[in-house]
């Protein structure tokens, strides 16, 4: 199932964290640096650190 899901996964958009720019390639075509995935870190309300994550957001 991991190499499944490997494949599907080259198909979803991706982002540099550099110049911003999106792609759907897992090196951005402009400064060469590894892409990151665009979706958000998935909710949990279990969360046992999303407390100090808030805390941190807030005070920067």
């Amino acid at each position: 199932m991991r190499g499944r899901s490997h494949k599907i996964m080259k198909n979803r958009i991706l982002r540099c964290s550099k110049c911003f720019s999106y792609t759907l390639k897992e090196v951005c075509d402009n400064c060469r640096l590894k892409t990151n995935s665009t979706k958000p870190a998935r909710f949990s309300p279990l969360d046992k650190y999303g407390k100090y994550r808030r805390e941190y957001k807030l005070n920067n």
